[in-house]
């Protein structure tokens, strides 16, 4: 839910991607934030990390809402279930992790 006065990350939608021909499962997230004053970086850290897992989203400019797509890829040999994902929201550059959203698989 949003509101007009506190900072927030609202998971809207996950689709989930299998490929039966390479045994991959991507989880594909639709995130809304919102800042009161502007939206400066969105970061998803997984806590099972292969390469390039870490995701930053820097915003310029006066942004105070945005939708974003993250894609995570479960690495090869780990079950979904044993992975947590972590959502912050920095809306300044002097504030960070605003709001937090952690989110198991």
């Amino acid at each position: 839910m949003l509101t007009l006065d506190n900072p927030s990350i609202t998971i809207k939608d996950i689709n989930v991607i299998t490929s039966s021909s390479d045994s991959c499962t991507v989880f594909c997230y639709t995130i809304n934030l919102y800042s009161p004053s502007r939206l400066c970086e969105f970061v998803a850290i997984p806590n099972v990390t292969g390469k390039d897992s870490v995701t930053t989203i820097e915003f310029s400019g006066h942004t105070r809402r945005a939708t974003v797509t993250y894609y995570y890829v479960v690495p090869r040999g780990y079950d979904s279930e044993h992975i947590d994902i972590k959502f912050f929201l920095n809306d300044s550059e002097e504030d960070k992790n605003v709001a937090e959203l952690s989110h198991r698989l």
